[in-house]
């Protein structure tokens, strides 16, 4: 009697022992999906002989548990199968972190990402809308640069129009002008450079 309460304490002590070297991992770590597909998520612990029973979260929080449903199958940890949680049809709404739980323990969480699926038709034509904006922007970008420069140009050649910095004399033929009051005098110097002083001679009728 006394080596069977022996055995049976060790065996205990074993057990315990084991049990508190067990680790609890989530295969797979991060999963993306389209709408409408099936996922599957595995919880296993190190130490595959300890029987487990597996509960499941979604969210840190671990108050939203989840239940067998038409949309979610729980399975349970067995000789031959991993404990495991079975998504059907996700949809955006499914998107999260999930957290297993194996005999109290919890796993590190699986992320679900879920997107919605697009034809590729749908896709092209984003893609080519997407070219259009690229391009009118870069247009728009070069016109605010173009048209200042533009104008400033043309208002650097319209003042060097106006302010033509006009000659003060300027001789034409002997005709000298002179700038007064805004108006051009002009003399002819020609008329007073021939100064003579040759005396008149006068013919008379009666001289041949």
């Amino acid at each position: 009697m006394h080596y069977f309460l022996l055995g049976s304490s060790v065996m205990a002590l074993i057990y315990l022992s084991a049990e508190g070297n067990t680790h609890v991992f989530q295969k797979p770590r991060f999963v993306g999906v389209k709408t409408g597909q099936t996922v599957k998520i595995y919880c296993v612990p190190s130490n595959l002989s300890l029987p487990a029973h597996v509960e499941w979260f979604k969210g840190q929080s671990y108050k939203d548990q989840l239940k067998n449903s038409q949309k979610i199958t729980i399975t349970e940890k067995s000789d031959k199968l991993n404990a495991a949680i079975t998504i059907k049809k996700v949809e955006i709404e499914d998107r999260g972190t999930y957290f297993c739980k194996l005999n109290g323990m919890l796993g590190p969480g699986t992320e679900l990402q879920v997107s919605r699926y697009s034809e590729p038709q749908a896709i092209f034509m984003r893609s080519r809308v997407k070219d259009v904006i690229i391009f009118l922007q870069a247009l728009l970008l070069i016109l605010c640069i173009v048209v200042p420069l533009v104008q400033i140009y043309k208002l650097e050649n319209k003042e060097d129009a106006i302010y033509e910095e006009p000659e003060d004399a300027h001789i034409y033929a002997g005709l000298e002008i002179e700038q007064c009051g805004g108006a051009d005098l002009y003399e002819d110097i020609t008329a007073l450079a021939r100064e003579t002083d040759a005396a008149w001679e006068v013919e008379s009728p009666d001289q041949e």
